[in-house]
């Protein structure tokens, strides 16, 4: 056999060689990857079909015509409960505004209290003095 034959044989061989070497790991490694891709791609076919199942059930009814329902009721429930809160904020106000006008009048009542208080402590310290004739006029009458 010519040397330049037995030259490129060498040559295919090694390159084959080389190309086994590096190709094989590669091989395994792409088969792993791709067994997990399916195994994923397994899974969330599952899941779509489990979810095509709740969307397409057995009703009459489109999902997205009760899903518009149910809004429409929920936005009316809001609605209805915005109202009460103004109305309750307004009888809060109203309670408040209560509260301040009986804290007034109380107020008001206390000044006048301190007030009729202080006159009968004057009285009481004016009239002092006539007590021992008072008491001298009771025992006269009461004598009898």
């Amino acid at each position: 056999m010519p040397d330049w034959l037995q030259s490129v044989i060498d040559q295919i061989l090694v390159t084959g060689g080389v190309i086994l070497a590096a190709g094989i790991p590669a091989y395994f490694s792409f088969k792993s990857k791709l067994a997990e891709i399916n195994t994923g791609t397994q899974a969330a076919a599952k899941d779509a079909k489990e979810a095509r199942i709740h969307v397409k059930n057995s009703h009459d009814t489109n999902m997205r015509e009760v899903g518009d329902e149910r809004h429409e009721a929920t936005m009316a429930a809001l609605t209805a409960l915005g109202r009460d809160v103004r109305g309750l904020r307004e009888d809060h106000y109203a309670t408040r505004k209560d509260i301040g006008t009986l804290h007034a009048e109380d107020r008001a009542g206390r000044r006048e209290t301190q007030h009729l208080r202080q006159e009968l402590t004057d009285h009481l310290e004016q009239t002092a003095g006539l007590m021992p004739t008072l008491e001298k006029l009771i025992q006269q009458h009461t004598e009898d």
